[in-house]
């Protein structure tokens, strides 16, 4: 695993039992595992990319948003956006329910 992909490691290993979904979220090697109530997800800490269980389907999820729009609050990975990428697709997949988007939703 690269440098930035261990300290995500690590910033997560702190982060995940502060979050709601803490229940619902483990890290495994070298992804971030999450249980949905659809699917159980492994999204890669180097990467963010998504692969869906039991076959590793990989799941297109495209971050939106401008990533120069100015931010509400501090977030204390501030600069890492592959790490602010990883933890908004987790929140987005253990509520994997919830989701709307037919795009993604064609892919569950």
């Amino acid at each position: 695993m690269s440098q930035s992909a261990e300290t995500r490691r690590a910033l997560l290993e702190r982060l995940i039992p502060r979050l709601a979904t803490a229940g619902r979220c483990t890290i495994d090697g070298r992804f971030l595992q999450v249980r949905g109530d659809r699917h159980t997800y492994r999204i890669h800490l180097g990467s963010g990319n998504v692969l869906r269980t039991p076959n590793d389907q990989y799941v297109c999820i495209v971050p939106q948003g401008d990533p120069a729009a100015p931010r509400a609050g501090y977030l204390p990975f501030e600069g890492d956006r592959m790490l602010t990428v990883i933890l908004s697709k987790a929140l987005l997949l253990a509520n994997d329910t919830q989701i709307t988007d037919p795009t993604i939703l064609g892919q569950l």
